[in-house]
């Protein structure tokens, strides 16, 4: 390296530092305004929320959600009433819920998972009653019916079909399902549906 070239970098240096030393001081006062702009703009907006909080109590406060979800009405009968409570919501799948019967206490309905499918006809209520939760299991339920003059609770017919559907036909219910390839056809009448 030359003479001239170590000079001329030498020089370079005494310049840049001699320009930092002069602005220093002015990048320094602008950065500590900036800081204290920020914190008068934060301490105004934390004061108006507490402004606001004690103008107007409980708005724009969050309230806590419940830890567990709540028995809701599910639905209701001249002797019976039936009550549910979210279990859980599979990944794009169903819900599922457990019931409790109130005054009557259907033991068979506090022991399973149901889906929140109801269906009233003939003094009671269709159901779908799951098999499982497990997801890759799914769809496995039955279909069952719920006598609210009784309580009692009556196995219909296995449905593994997330395609499946309920209509009035004449003086009964039709329930159609697609299982795979084959289609399937339940006609159900109050008689099938109330006796034994």
């Amino acid at each position: 390296m030359s003479q001239n070239q170590t000079t001329f970098k030498k020089t370079l240096n005494y310049i840049w530092t001699g320009i930092f030393s002069v602005f220093y001081p002015i990048i320094m006062a602008f950065s500590l305004m900036f800081v204290g702009l920020v914190w008068v703009f934060s301490t105004l907006s934390w004061l108006l929320t507490s402004l606001v909080r004690k103008l107007r109590p409980g708005k724009g406060e969050v309230t806590p959600r419940p830890a567990t979800p709540n028995w809701q009405s599910f639905l209701k009968g001249d002797h019976l009433r039936v009550e549910r409570k979210l279990k859980e919501e599979i990944m794009f799948g169903p819900a599922y819920y457990k019931l409790r019967a109130i005054p009557n206490n259907v033991e068979s309905l506090a022991k399973d998972f149901f889906g929140d499918f109801k269906y009233p006809c003939f003094d009671g209520v269709l159901l779908q009653k799951f098999n499982t939760v497990v997801p890759k299991e799914l769809p496995d339920f039955d279909l069952v019916f719920l006598n609210l003059k009784t309580g009692q609770l009556k196995y219909i017919e296995t449905i593994k079909s997330f395609s499946w559907s309920v209509e009035e036909y004449g003086r009964g219910i039709i329930v159609t399902w697609q299982d795979g390839e084959e289609q399937h056809e339940l006609r159900l009448t109050q008689e099938r549906l109330l006796h034994a």
